[in-house]
């Protein structure tokens, strides 16, 4: 009888322990992310703006406003969208990809694909979406399920939130320009108003955007990494600088939002190659050392704070001199 008894207490805490597990296994969220590219938004700027959408993410995630766009070894690689855009996309620099200005030498080599690319070999099922307001994106984004050019933000904004609410994305990325071209027009200023309330008006694009996410049917069963950054920055009415002597140009803001990012400031230095190795990351990639990617998951929550000074790049601080 005791006997019995043991083997009944025994079936029973085997039957609880697997009823738990696989209560606990269902209940794992899907994971997905949406990164907004904001082209040209100075990371100053966008403090001065006081915009409450993006401060928002900013506080339920981690932040840098001192990341960088690309590294101050590579000094004949211009900061301008092409290179700028690809290494945040693939996660390598320009000596790598091979998109070193958009005039001279626009050549995309391929050999370091968008991490939509590496998602896909990974989960050949994962759905990937690209709506972008620059047409020279596309360079990478071939593979995309949905590859869509918009001319207006508007228009991307509305069929980001139209993707959102009527199909199954995995991983997003949606472009807005209009910050860039106020920029060019009237200056990469935080004291220009013109600058600050481009920033504002795509600040409120950006809240419309995460509303429509979190009005997703299943939300509760998703676990989304929203990925906030830009290209570059600017300075006068431009942000080609050569040699990177320009730190207002070459600083850029990074936020990872959601409940896998850390909280608060990311203490080490952060380049904008870091956004496709957070993603892929949190997408459950391994990132394979044979990729040989510059980008280091970035604001994630077990894994290390990034270093203040980089493999192969000196601290952010160090300037590198233009050359007469």
């Amino acid at each position: 009888m005791l006997r019995r008894c043991a083997y009944f207490l025994v079936a029973l805490t085997v039957a609880l322990y697997l009823t738990r597990a696989g209560a606990t296994q269902s209940a794992e969220k899907t994971k997905k992310v949406l990164l907004i590219g904001i082209d040209g938004c100075r990371p100053d700027a966008l403090q001065r703006a006081q915009a409450p959408q993006i401060g928002a993410l900013a506080e339920q995630g981690a932040v840098s406003y001192t990341a960088q766009n690309l590294p101050l070894r590579l000094t004949d690689v211009e900061t301008s969208s092409g290179p700028s855009w690809s290494t945040m996309l693939s996660g390598a620099f320009p000596d790598k990809h091979g998109w070193i200005d958009d005039v001279r030498r626009r050549r995309f080599n391929g050999q370091y694909p968008h991490f939509f690319a590496r998602l896909k070999e990974a989960n050949p099922k994962a759905s990937t979406v690209s709506i972008i307001t620059w047409p020279d994106i596309t360079q990478m984004t071939k593979g995309a399920d949905i590859n869509e050019t918009v001319k207006t933000d508007e228009q991307a904004e509305k069929r980001a939130i139209e993707v959102l609410e009527k199909q199954n994305p995995d991983a997003m990325f949606v472009h807005l320009d209009h910050v860039d071209a106020t920029g060019h027009a009237k200056g990469f200023n935080p004291e220009s108003p013109d600058y600050i309330a481009a920033i504002k008006e795509t600040d409120a694009r950006v809240g419309r955007i995460v509303d429509a996410l979190k009005k997703r049917p299943k939300y509760a069963e998703e676990d989304w990494l929203i990925m906030l950054s830009t290209d570059h920055g600017g300075h006068g009415s431009g942000h080609n600088s050569h040699r990177h002597v320009v730190p207002a140009i070459r600083l850029v803001f990074y936020i990872a939002s959601g409940e896998a990012a850390s909280r608060g400031v990311i203490e080490g230095q952060v380049y904008t190659a870091d956004v496709a190795a957070t993603a892929l990351t949190h997408l459950g990639v391994k990132l394979d050392p044979q990729w040989k990617l510059d980008g280091v998951p970035a604001g994630l929550k077990g894994h290390p704070t990034p270093a203040v000074s980089r493999p192969n790049e000196p601290a952010a601080t160090e300037f590198i001199k233009r050359k007469n």
